[in-house]
């Protein structure tokens, strides 16, 4: 779907819109936590944030071990309903924000490159969609994604039933953007790159290493 073309150009962090780093999950593939595993010395809760930085004015830590995560810097925020998976970060994330978006990043995602989160920002401006996310060859993305808050009461509803994040997209009717405009903001894709196992922690390692990641 498309609603013309995104804006491809680095934009002023916006007022209307609220950072949010997913980072409730208990990490059992990794066995390691993810906000402050470090990835070439810095945590990636402070990787992700640095990404967002210039895009929004604030961003939180969504988190269900406050304490643990003091040390990162971020403000930080707990589920309101521990155990509902990424969208119940994303729930809190729309609770507490005090703008009309948020622009939610998993915690996970180390390589999300700025220009894909400013052309989210850029949306915001100009769909009617309350939702807007991308495709990459392996399916909907809904993170990295900007979503609207008043979509607050179907998400709560949503999570009565069901917790897969596509399935969410679908039942919101999601702007898309698609593969090609994907490729054009992040030609390497890695910004769909999900940190989850030890193997994919080598990975990561290995491409910072090669001078290929952010």
């Amino acid at each position: 779907m498309s609603e013309g073309k995104a804006q491809r150009k680095p934009i002023s962090p916006s007022p209307a819109i609220t950072g949010a780093i997913l980072a409730g999950g208990v990490s059992r593939r990794l066995g390691r936590d993810k906000a402050t595993l470090p990835l070439g010395g810095v945590p990636l809760a402070r990787r992700v944030a640095a990404a967002l930085a210039a895009v929004v004015p604030d961003c939180w830590l969504i988190t269900n071990h406050p304490r643990r995560h003091l040390a990162l810097g971020l403000p930080l925020i707990t589920d309101l309903k521990p155990g509902q998976g990424p969208l119940g970060g994303l729930e809190a994330a729309l609770f507490y924000a005090r703008t009309p978006w948020v622009l939610a990043v998993a915690v996970d995602n180390p390589f999300v490159a700025p220009a894909l989160l400013a052309a989210l920002a850029a949306r915001a401006a100009v769909t009617r969609r309350a939702a807007v996310v991308y495709r990459s060859p392996r399916g909907l993305e809904p993170f990295p994604g900007l979503y609207a808050v008043r979509l607050l009461p179907r998400l709560q509803k949503f999570l009565r039933q069901e917790r897969r994040p596509q399935r969410f997209l679908t039942a919101c009717r999601a702007l898309v953007l698609g593969m090609e405009e994907t490729a054009l903001l992040d030609p390497t894709g890695r910004s769909f790159f999900n940190l989850n196992t030890p193997e994919e922690l080598e990975q990561a390692q290995a491409w910072l290493a090669a001078g290929g990641g952010a």
